[in-house]
């Protein structure tokens, strides 16, 4: 029986961690990729053993610009994350507490996020030329908030539903007004499902590529657009690209690792009914 269980742990161990090699793999192969040169990126056979340069880096940042699309991106992603919480935060209060437009409602608007970006493309490209916003940090930030908006209001909704409206209740009877009873009850208690729900729209905003490559051209480059730039008409520039896909996932990674005891109870908020 003792041997049986050593057999069970032995594979479970086993499974696990070639779960876990099969889910790194990638950033390690796209890390050494970015410290090779680039003979050694070209050789037909993969060298794992190299002398670790940062050339890469160097050439990321100073011939393709990439400090600019990186403050871009944080302006764009940030902007459109406060954008879309400012919005629908309260407009998921309304849906949640107050059964605005009925118990189908929220869902109708997060079947909105299902249409393809490729569809309203066209559209917004009109629209923006219309109105100057084309190649602009705020016409992006109007963008990338049209999509994220189903989302937090869908998200947020389910939080608020989880509170007892007793609470509400009592701070109205002790005066609160509707926009106070929001502010200071219902946002401090669903705070953790507010941080986890802005992550996932500050990842989605962060990794978007159609919308900015067909809105932006020149004054404004996000991340997604520069690193495609290093895919010429003559040459792949890997080492380059995976220099900027390295530098591109750190702030998030940072970002994620300061809020993550949020995070966690974010995800677990309103997963245990008493």
């Amino acid at each position: 029986m003792r041997k049986t269980s050593i057999t069970l742990n032995v594979i479970r161990y086993i499974v696990i961690i070639f779960m876990v090699f099969l889910v790194i793999s990638p950033f390690l192969w796209i890390i050494s990729t970015s410290l090779k040169s680039r003979l050694e990126i070209n050789n037909p056979v993969p060298i794992i053993f190299f002398k670790p340069s940062l050339q890469n880096y160097y050439d990321a940042f100073q011939k393709s610009n990439f400090g600019k699309n990186f403050t871009d991106s944080i302006t764009v992603s940030f902007g459109s994350l406060l954008l879309s919480l400012l919005l629908g935060v309260p407009a998921a209060y309304g849906i949640g507490r107050h059964q605005v437009g009925g118990k189908r409602f929220s869902f109708w608007i997060l079947s909105t996020r299902m249409i393809p970006p490729v569809a309203v493309a066209l559209p917004l490209y009109i629209l923006y030329r219309d109105f100057k916003l084309l190649d602009s940090h705020l016409g992006l930030i109007f963008s990338y908030t049209l999509f994220n908006l189903s989302y937090i209001v869908w998200m947020m909704a389910g939080f608020i539903r989880e509170i007892p409206k007793e609470l509400d209740e009592s701070a109205m009877l002790d005066g609160c007004n509707v926009w106070q009873t929001l502010y200071r009850i219902i946002l401090p208690i669903i705070g953790p499902g507010l941080v986890a729900t802005s992550i996932f729209s500050l990842i989605i905003s962060w990794n978007e590529f159609l919308m900015a490559l067909i809105l932006t051209s020149i004054n404004v480059r996000t991340l997604p657009v520069a690193i495609a730039t290093f895919v010429t008409d003559r040459e792949i520039l890997w080492g380059q690209m995976s220099a900027a896909g390295v530098l591109s996932i750190v702030p998030v990674i940072i970002f994620t690792m300061i809020i993550q005891k949020q995070l966690i109870r974010g995800l677990t908020l309103g997963a245990i009914k008493e």
